[in-house]
């Protein structure tokens, strides 16, 4: 469902006792740090030395999960890498992106969930065990992108009548058996027990930065997933029990911020990922308008505070030295345009030259940045008790990575940046 253009959506919520419409089974929910049945990676990186590991817990203790690894390239989502991945009850799957040194970018994985296998002619089900793990980098990025995004959907979960240990082969036949005779996947059989996190690390300095990954729960899949066809949200309305728009709803938000350090040679990245946008698809079919416009990109305005409140911008004389102030728009407003954006926080420069992928601080080296994002407001509940359902805000993933400097090293964290409208009930 394509939304009206927003101001008509603006007025729309000042009318009194405007209806907005709501998905036919409204579900799916955000889980911040749980668990769910579709897992979003906002970045894995490889350039600079960099590798990046993957982690999925199935947090079931008696059934199996199969689940559809999905990495995205950073500009217009095209599919760059996909593959299936068996996890027993209780069992954790670990892979790493890395790029080789014939400059493909691939995944490396020891790990026997990762199963590697032919399908039957004329279908789009598992036949054959060709391998069970990815050791060296056989699975390779079509395109060799130094950064992307990552989507686990669980395809379905297996039942088992004996209790664990389950052997990967029983895990396999026993879905390919389910695929090949049609059996049809039910809400009943995608259960919310996923997790994972991404974790990045370099060699060379010896940094390690983890992220828990984002988690919805109740998207259930409705189909068999392969890797031999494109999977994503854009197709969710026509193929999986959540619409892409109650996908947006739920991870809806505005206001983000963080705080930065640029001072003694620390450094602070922004992250804004896009998820929802698949511009790879020919149809958008979500509810974020700047999204709908052939897959548009996003303007936003940057807020720049340091430690004193002093906020960065103001003309003077004379000046406004205590928050709240108005900022100066930059003469040319920044856009976001890609489905990864990366957000260089640089100290000196000047505001007025900030672009979308650097803010320049001039003076401050120590302060908070908001980051914000063309607003629409939210037409379509991702759930009937937990939704932002009439709240003004976009569909992103707004993380940060800040570089400390102690003085002997550079030790980085990376986090989710806060943001207002994370799931209000009615």
């Amino acid at each position: 469902m394509l939304k009206k253009s927003i101001a008509a959506a603006i007025g729309a919520v000042l009318v009194a006792g405007t209806a907005f419409a709501q998905t036919t089974d409204p579900k799916v929910e955000w889980s911040p740090g749980g668990k769910g049945d579709l897992l979003i990676a906002p970045m894995v990186m490889t350039n600079g030395g960099w590798n990046s590991q993957l982690k999925v817990i199935n947090h079931s203790t008696t059934d199996s999960a199969v689940a559809k690894v999905v990495f995205k390239g950073p500009g217009i989502s095209e599919e760059v890498l996909d593959f299936l991945i068996f996890l027993s009850p209780g069992d954790v799957w670990t892979g790493t992106v890395v790029r080789n040194s014939d400059g493909s970018v691939g995944v490396a994985s020891s790990d026997s969930s990762s199963i590697l296998f032919d399908s039957t002619p004329g279908t789009l089900c598992p036949s054959t065990i060709v391998k069970s793990e990815f050791v060296p980098t056989e699975v390779k990025f079509r395109t060799p992108h130094d950064l992307a995004y990552v989507e686990i959907f669980q395809s379905r979960m297996i039942r088992h009548a004996t209790p664990a240990p389950i052997a990967k082969q029983v895990v396999f036949d026993a879905y390919k058996a389910a695929c090949l005779q049609g059996v049809q996947i039910t809400e009943d059989l995608t259960d919310n027990v996923l997790s994972g996190s991404v974790t990045l690390s370099n060699a060379v300095n010896g940094n390690k930065l983890t992220l828990p990954m984002t988690a919805l729960a109740n998207f259930n899949n409705r189909r068999y997933l392969s890797p031999l066809a494109y999977t994503g949200l854009a197709l969710a309305s026509a193929t999986n029990g959540a619409s892409k728009a109650a996908v947006e709803d739920a991870l809806w938000g505005s206001g983000y911020s963080f705080p930065f350090n640029n001072g003694n040679g620390n450094l602070t990245f922004g992250i804004v990922t896009f998820p929802t946008k698949d511009t790879w698809s020919p149809t958008y079919n979500g509810q974020y308008a700047p999204f709908a416009t052939g897959g548009g990109a996003v303007a936003v305005n940057f807020q720049v505070r340091n430690e004193e409140e002093e906020l960065l911008g103001v003309a003077a004389p004379p000046s406004c030295r205590v928050s709240p102030c108005d900022s100066v728009i930059p003469p040319s407003v920044p856009r976001l345009s890609n489905e990864i954006n990366v957000i260089a926080v640089a100290n000196g420069g000047s505001f007025a030259n900030t672009t979308g992928s650097v803010v320049n601080t001039q003076t401050f080296s120590k302060g908070w940045l908001n980051v914000g994002l063309t607003t629409d407001v939210s037409d379509t509940a991702s759930n009937s008790r937990w939704n932002n359902l009439g709240q003004a805000g976009a569909p992103a993933l707004v993380t940060y990575i800040n570089w400390d400097f102690s003085g002997i090293s550079l030790q980085g964290t990376w986090q989710y940046a806060t943001k207002n409208f994370s799931g209000i009930g009615n």
